[in-house]
């Protein structure tokens, strides 16, 4: 369902991009990558809490009746482990301009950097390799390593993988995040030099910087279930709901049909917009209760 959202007069207009808002069955979604725990149990906690849905998902459809998650896994994971039978998701066109998919980078703490290299070289098939920062950077662009890690001795290395199938190589990029998501903790950055990093993160020990994906690999993730280690991906959308303090309630299975489902949603965004209670910010913005 589309919807024409409201704008403050301050500012110059910028066109709206639709909106279309949807419950499906929780179990028509499809993850691309693995949920994160270390975000997704304290996600469990809020949620149950909260008694509200806040920022949905945001899917695009997979086949006739699936839709591949691009953001959102852990609040699906959350919902499905809270025993929903249904979800209310931001559905986009993929190969529309509102979105963009480039990679996030990943700063780890919670362990020294003796430890974050020893366990990934104890890693069977992926090898290590010292390297300067510019040709690691060369390498992750090229495709022929599968990432790059810098250390706390402000060195590059290179892990790389001899077999080239798409399932191995994703695989063991499943095994190196295992590493430090087992016994360090895992955020997302968008920089691959740790002096900037510890302005945020200041016990950082490493950065992991993983190659570009595009929208076709992302795809056949999904289809294949060939899933990519959690925060990798990172889908920059256009025009995101966000805030939308949906009652969970409505995701329960009771006597209403899926149809009459999304008719009390779109009467009920018809009711947000009638009352200016939705606004869009054509600017990046940063939230804080996520």
């Amino acid at each position: 369902m589309s919807s024409m959202l409201a704008t403050t007069s301050e500012r110059r207009a910028v066109e709206a991009p639709s909106l279309d808002l949807r419950i499906v069955p929780i179990n028509s979604l499809v993850p691309h990558e693995e949920h994160d725990h270390q975000r997704a149990e304290p996600l469990i906690g809020r949620v149950r809490e909260a008694g509200t849905w806040l920022n949905p998902p945001i899917v695009a459809p997979l086949d006739a009746t699936r839709y591949v998650i691009l953001d959102g896994a852990n609040r699906h994971y959350a919902l499905t482990h809270l025993g929903y039978d249904y979800i209310l998701v931001q559905v986009v066109d993929y190969e529309s301009e509102q979105v963009h998919l480039t990679t996030w980078n990943h700063v780890v703490s919670g362990m020294s950097w003796f430890e974050f290299l020893r366990n990934i070289r104890e890693i069977d098939h992926v090898q290590v390799e010292s390297a300067d920062l510019l040709n690691a950077r060369a390498a992750v662009a090229r495709r022929s390593v599968l990432a790059y890690t810098v250390l706390d001795d402000n060195r590059a290395y290179t892990l790389n993988s001899f077999d080239p199938s798409i399932g191995a190589r994703t695989a063991l990029l499943r095994q190196v995040v295992d590493t430090y998501k087992r016994s360090g903790v895992l955020n997302r950055i968008n920089t691959d030099v740790l002096s900037r990093a510890r302005v945020d993160f200041p016990k950082a020990v490493a950065i992991v910087v993983f190659p570009h994906y595009q929208p076709a690999e992302i795809l056949v993730a999904a289809r294949d279930g060939l899933l990519l280690p959690p925060g990798i991906s990172r889908h920059v959308i256009q025009g995101r709901a966000m805030r939308l303090h949906y009652p969970l309630d409505e995701f329960r299975a009771n006597n209403e049909t899926l149809a009459a489902k999304n008719e009390k949603l779109r009467v009920w965004m018809q009711e947000r917009n009638a009352q200016k209670r939705v606004r869009f910010y054509a600017e990046s913005t940063y939230v804080f209760d996520e």
